[in-house]
């Protein structure tokens, strides 16, 4: 591997695990801190690790939003995972839930971004000018 290239994959790569593997350890560590945990364990489990991946997918989708200037890519994907989980928003425990794994997966994704951002401008190799043109669809 070229050595110009380890540089930004280094810090990309660093960002991705932040989003990815961090941002679901902290969504369950605020989840057993607010007692949610605890709350929602009367709740019949998945059986399988589908909330990690909606959230690691969701972190992923809203990075791509953000770095697009497509605020609709984050309307998008919280309309999607409210019909998905309409019926069992009327319970308040669920409800709760539901919104603080939202709110923290677009916090969480906002601040990660922002720090690549931040670091790829003064640091880093001004990769997002290059990303911004691949993702970014002109009218």
């Amino acid at each position: 591997m070229m050595p110009a290239l380890l540089h930004p994959l280094l810090y990309t790569g660093v960002a991705l695990w932040l989003l990815t593997d961090i941002g679901n350890r902290l969504c369950r560590a605020i989840f057993s801190l607010s007692g949610l945990k605890d709350a929602t364990a009367h709740l019949p489990a998945a059986g399988h690790s589908a909330g990690r991946w909606i959230g690691t997918l969701e972190r992923l989708i809203l990075a791509v939003g953000i770095l697009a200037h497509s605020w609709e890519i984050l309307a998008a994907v919280i309309a999607l995972k409210t019909v998905a989980r309409f019926n069992e928003l009327n319970e308040r425990v669920f409800a709760e839930y539901f919104l603080i794994g939202s709110l923290f997966s677009i916090a969480w994704t906002m601040a990660v971004t922002a720090l690549w951002l931040g670091y790829d401008r003064t640091l880093g190799r001004a990769l997002y000018p290059m990303i911004a043109r691949l993702i970014v669809v002109a009218p």
